[in-house]
């Protein structure tokens, strides 16, 4: 009877360890206090993971009380959960995200890991608002290659592999020094893009440098493999090259006597902050982000054909002009340009409309 019961006791035991080679990592289950369920509609932020990593996510700092939850190797669309202690209001911040294997061993002084972080992100959340920006991690991280990089500029970086709309392979802030990512062996093309909040705009300003003499997005060329370092200070980039960007800014005058909206559609345009409301008398800037091309650049323009402006149902169309009430069905939107849209009359009385008065060059930076 002991015999036998030891030999069933094996043969669960090595069971158990064939169905734990055979789990599925994408499947929902927590470790210790880390949720690694994808919270696919309540959710506070959207990362896409393309590394062989489990990864644990922090906001702003490495401390027990900013954990937000985790993310599950090669997951697609991962919604982290949305703690009301963390995300009570619309802000931006820096993701700071770990391996597993980096949480657990120094989970009882996170701190020390604050220069060396497995990579870290910039997102924003909106309370209220749609958080559907999807950040997507760089698979290529996680290997025994360093890559060391130094800000001494006044203005964040955003490394992007193989493209300027690419995975995203880390953020480094301004004033910051000997920041590292760790990345697998192989060659890599690198885009940085410089990234700041505008306060005066309401809108987060991305721009990335040219070639000399081109429109191409600047990039940088790293082999690593074997272990080594790669150093890379940013500031001599930022201060030898022009900029452009991959966004266009609407800015619209309220010259109403109510609050409006601008919509596409039935859906709101938000400001960076979350904001869609535009008091009388107000002026307020919207970022238009352009479209990824099949090179995996972002498009000089836009067309838009649906864009509304006014109370929530009683929208106009863009008409040509002030004095020409003919409709503008499409709309040509190039990056780089804000576009000023006066918005005049009132819906009740049906004399309300809206239209371009103003296309300025914007410079960038």
């Amino acid at each position: 009877m002991k015999k036998k019961a030891w030999g069933m006791s094996v043969i669960a035991f090595i069971f158990g360890l064939i169905l734990g080679c055979y789990a599925d990592d994408s499947s929902p289950s927590t470790t210790g206090n880390v949720d690694y369920t994808s919270h696919n509609t309540d959710y506070s932020i959207l990362i896409r993971n393309n590394t062989s990593e489990r990864l644990v996510a922090f906001k702003g700092e490495l401390k027990a009380e900013t954990l937000i939850g985790s993310i599950p190797t090669k997951t697609k669309d991962h919604g982290l959960p949305k703690n009301p202690a963390l995300f009570d209001k619309t802000e931006d911040f820096l993701l700071i995200l770990l391996t597993e294997a980096q949480y657990n061993a120094y989970k009882s002084n996170l701190g020390l890991l604050r220069n060396t972080p497995f990579t870290q992100v910039y997102v924003s959340y909106k309370q209220g608002g749609s958080n559907s920006t999807l950040y997507e991690i760089a698979g290529c991280l996680g290997g025994s290659n360093g890559l060391v990089i130094s800000n001494s500029s006044s203005v964040n970086v955003e490394l992007r592999v193989n493209s300027v709309a690419g995975e995203i392979l880390g953020f480094v802030p301004a004033a910051t020094f000997n920041t590292i990512f760790n990345l697998q062996d192989g060659k890599y093309t690198i885009f940085p893009i410089f990234k700041r909040y505008n306060q005066f705009r309401d809108t987060v300003e991305t721009v990335y440098p040219k070639e000399p003499d081109s429109d191409n997005a600047w990039f940088k060329e790293i082999t690593v493999s074997g272990g080594e370092t790669c150093n890379w200070n940013l500031e001599d980039l930022l201060q030898s090259t022009t900029f452009t960007s991959g966004v266009a800014w609407v800015y619209i005058e309220n010259q109403t006597s109510g609050e409006i909206s601008f919509l596409n559609g039935l859906v709101y345009v938000m400001t960076a902050s979350g904001r869609h409301e535009i008091s009388s008398g107000e002026s307020t800037t919207f970022q238009v982000d352009m479209p990824k091309t099949a090179d995996g650049k972002y498009a000089d323009s836009v067309v838009v054909s649906n864009w509304k402006f006014g109370p929530f149902g009683f929208g106009v169309a863009l008409q040509t002009s002030e004095t020409d009430a003919a409709p503008v069905t499409s709309l040509i939107i190039e990056r780089d340009k804000m576009y000023v849209v006066t918005v005049t009359g009132n819906h009740s009385d049906n004399t309300l409309k809206a239209y371009v008065s103003k296309i300025i060059d914007i410079d960038t930076w």
